[in-house]
């Protein structure tokens, strides 16, 4: 029986990655799990890999071709079984190419890209309010079949819900698609009251700029924060840990171990974070829609700095690893980061992040929620400080760390709970290795 290779999802908010390149022809024999082809998402370029085993029959995609998730891009099979693409892409929900008129009538599952259409090139040239929406009958009358618009499908349905003319929405995505928040960006600023007409002055010559367009990993960096801020109520928690305790196990455990081994700062607060998700398992959970799941894996997101952006792959499974595990996996995770050697998992199931800025002597800070997640702790770095240790000043190594938390999923005296974990840990660093 034939096995479809599909487009995989590499990130809550992907909808389509493009092929870079096939690392096994038509033709030849694949294992489950062997490399298959490269793909570029607006984050990373990620290796796919084989679902099964037999022979690479066909490459539906090819090299430089952009895909929705979902959507058929191989075929793997026995060399000699009859193949029905039309068959395997209707398992797969592909419904062909769909043009602007039903795109605007919200029938159909994709429109295939041309070009920008002329309403939204004139929204991005004049910087106007767009129109309210218009009844979904003269949505669907209003677009015209001589032109196509590149738009996901799920915004495509909240457009035709919405009433909305496609044509007026500017697309943020690759290429100018069109998603979902672009199209939920358009309804608020269409319901939003117009200011009034302000006083006519006489213009001033405006000095000369020269824009430039966001490339698309920060494009999709700004969606996904923008998301984040919009739907999740996040409030703040910060305390202050006492880490003296806790770095000279570091340093006496770098004594001895290989390069690989060495223990860093963050690799201690991570096996704490993990010890304390342990107990407190409303934090290691992921919230979709209004469905909140808490997960079992301890999957731990680490925010790492690329030229072009920020990657937060996950270490998985951080509540089976020791402190030197977490030290070595941390290392090969940043390594692979920025290679491009990201495995898709590490990509689409972190459960909790951590974000630190300790190398850059910052005193403390707050981070934004990564969804689908419910938390993420912004750690600074190790400081000096005077402290009052019964009844006498003192100086001690303090480090702040602030919980950025999404209230629909927790409350207050919760993160305040999971921060009293987290200091205990470190400051008894003897649990760190329990």
């Amino acid at each position: 029986m034939a096995t479809k290779v599909i487009m995989p999802k590499m990130g809550y908010d992907m909808e389509e990655g493009k092929i870079v390149r096939w690392l096994k022809d038509e033709g030849a024999p694949v294992h489950r799990g062997e490399d298959i082809a490269e793909i570029e998402t607006e984050k990373v370029n990620i290796a796919i890999q084989a679902y099964g085993d037999g022979v690479l029959r066909k490459h539906v995609a090819k090299e430089g071709e952009t895909v929705p998730v979902g959507a058929l891009i191989a075929v793997i099979g026995d060399p000699d079984e009859p193949i029905d693409l039309e068959a395997l892409r209707k398992e797969t929900g592909e419904e062909g190419e769909i043009t602007e008129d039903t795109v605007g009538a919200g029938e159909g599952r994709e429109a295939v890209p041309e070009v920008a259409s002329a309403g939204a090139q004139a929204l991005a040239v004049s910087g106007g309010t767009p129109e309210a929406p218009m009844p979904k009958e003269e949505a669907a009358a209003a677009a015209a079949p001589q032109e196509r618009l590149k738009v996901s499908p799920l915004a495509s349905r909240l457009a035709a819900e919405r009433g909305i003319d496609l044509r007026q929405v500017q697309g943020t995505g690759p290429g100018g698609r069109i998603t979902r928040d672009d199209v939920l960006h358009f309804a608020e600023q269409a319901a939003a009251p117009k200011p009034a007409a302000p006083e006519k002055r006489p213009v001033q010559p405006a000095a000369q700029v020269t824009p430039e367009g966001l490339a698309p990993m920060r494009q999709a960096i700004a969606r996904r924060m923008a998301q984040s801020k919009r739907e999740a109520p996040h409030f703040y928690v910060t305390i202050a840990i006492e880490m003296n305790e806790a770095l000279k196990l570091r340093d006496t455990i770098n004594s001895v171990a290989d390069d690989a081994s060495r223990v860093s700062v963050n690799d201690l607060v991570v096996k704490a974070v993990a010890g304390a998700l342990a107990t407190h398992r409303e934090f290691n959970a992921r919230l979709v829609e209004d469905r909140l799941t808490q997960e079992e894996a301890i999957n731990i997101g680490i925010a790492i700095a690329l030229p072009d952006g920020l990657v937060a792959p996950a270490l998985m499974h951080c509540e089976e690893k020791s402190l030197t595990q977490i030290a070595r996996a941390s290392k090969d995770l940043i390594a692979r980061a920025k290679s491009g050697g990201l495995r898709p998992e590490e990509l689409t199931e972190a459960t909790f992040s951590t974000s630190n800025m300790g190398m850059f002597d910052v005193e403390s800070f707050s981070a934004i929620i990564v969804p689908p997640q419910v938390a993420i702790l912004a750690i600074a770095s190790v400081q000096e400080m005077p402290v009052v240790c019964n009844g006498q000043i003192t100086v001690a190594q303090i480090m702040k760390v602030t919980l950025s938390a999404d209230h629909r999923a927790v409350d207050g005296a919760q993160a305040a709970l999971f921060l009293q974990e987290v200091r205990k840990r470190l400051e008894n660093p003897a649990l760190l290795l329990v």
